[in-house]
């Protein structure tokens, strides 16, 4: 009984102070921080898709073209974690016919997916060189990033609180009143989330030798990594 009484108390004084704090007149000021940074690595996703008149044909063919592209990642990426090679999907093939007014049977088509992680990224265009020697169907994404995101997302909270402590002392020096101590402070996001920390490129297709669809970057499109930090500060009567 004394436990549960002295946990009723602890409890009160606790609900009793945070109401008290919270009552206390105070400034809002909400403060950001950017810092901005060009990807050095990436994760890209190769697609393998055959069509050939047997099963079998269209499997094989997957497995071939597979294995030599595999072969020319390995010689980019030193760790085999970074590399994830699905399983092979296969299905029937079909394309409208206009004249017959109905979809036609064309072949069996085996598709698979292979996908890893590039962390030099200016040895993208040489990959590109050797995967074009292959017969690859398409890229179908590639997702820039930066090793360093951590690092850059803190130096992002350090601004934004700088920023929320200068806001407050230009209200404060405005409104001609005095400031207690920080009471209250929130960071919309942490340097370990690493949502929104990249940046996406879809699609590019073979077409023999050539190239078509939006192309491959060797460097990627400048990250922001924005953080805004909530912060109240008292304010002194």
């Amino acid at each position: 009984m004394n436990r549960i009484i002295l946990f009723l108390l602890i409890t009160c004084s606790t609900l009793y102070a945070q109401s008290e704090q919270n009552n206390k007149p105070k400034i809002s000021a909400i403060g950001v921080g950017t810092v901005t940074a060009f990807p050095n690595a990436c994760q890209i996703t190769i697609a393998f898709n055959h069509v050939k008149p047997t099963l079998r044909e269209a499997i094989n063919e997957n497995q071939k073209t597979t294995n030599q592209v595999l072969k020319i990642v390995k010689k980019y990426v030193t760790d085999s974690l970074d590399i994830k090679t699905s399983l092979i999907a296969t299905d029937k093939s079909t394309r409208w016919d206009q004249k017959l007014n109905k979809e036609v049977f064309v072949g069996f088509a085996s598709s698979q997916k292979l996908i890893f992680t590039l962390k030099d990224i200016k040895r993208m265009q040489d990959f590109t060189e050797e995967l074009l020697a292959t017969k690859f169907n398409k890229i179908e994404k590639i997702s820039y990033f930066n090793t360093d995101a951590f690092e850059y997302l803190k130096k992002a909270q350090e601004l934004a609180v700088l920023d929320a402590i200068e806001t407050t002392k230009r209200l404060a020096k405005t409104s001609e009143i005095k400031t207690g101590g920080i009471i209250y402070m929130q960071s919309n996001k942490s340097p370990n989330d690493n949502s929104g920390n990249r940046v996406e490129t879809y699609q590019f297709e073979s077409y023999g030798k050539g190239m078509g669809g939006r192309g491959v970057s060797s460097s990627g499109e400048l990250i922001n990594y924005v953080v805004s930090v909530t912060m109240y500060t008292e304010i002194i009567q």
